[in-house]
């Protein structure tokens, strides 16, 4: 689930909704036009899809979405027993324009391979141990780490972590 923001002649954000098949095939299940990115209107749009259920008591098993918290908030409140997971293309890419204004250029490359390092730890111990590395390497970026601990790590790190 993503929304668009403000690209079509009704300056409106749309709301997609796609599936993906067990061959990694997409699909559009659902698109909306919002008023604005609200948690109200995410629940409007999520509750007339649930509507389209045969099973009125089935419901997603996994979310995926970027960071936009009114849609995760609406998330729970419709479809409470869905695991919310966040898309790690769009933290990475996040996390390298942060990189990029933080970080000189010639420690950027290794600051990237010891993030993916640590979103790809298998248990918590390499998780802590992968951690610890890249606050090593930015000691000297106050400013990156706490913005990749603060943002992502501390409140979202189980939806993303593949621990």
């Amino acid at each position: 689930m993503d929304s668009t923001y403000k690209t079509n002649k009704y300056r409106q954000p749309l709301f997609e909704i796609v599936g993906m098949t067990s061959t990694e095939f997409t699909f559009v299940v659902a698109f909306a036009y919002m008023e604005s990115e609200q948690t109200e209107n995410f629940c409007w749009v999520l509750e007339k899809l649930k509507e389209l259920f045969v099973k009125k008591d089935l419901c997603p098993q996994v979310i995926l979405t970027d960071r936009d918290l009114a849609l995760m908030k609406a998330i729970e409140i419709v479809f409470p027993r869905s695991t919310n997971f966040l898309c790690r293309f769009h933290i990475n890419k996040n996390v390298g324009a942060k990189c990029k204004q933080h970080v000189v250029n010639d420690l950027q490359k290794t600051i990237d391979t010891l993030w993916m390092e640590v979103i790809w730890a298998s248990d918590e111990v390499e998780y802590g141990q992968r951690l610890h590395q890249l606050e090593q390497a930015c000691v000297d970026y106050s400013g990156f780490i706490n913005y990749v601990k603060d943002t992502w790590l501390t409140p979202h790190r189980h939806r993303f972590v593949g621990l």
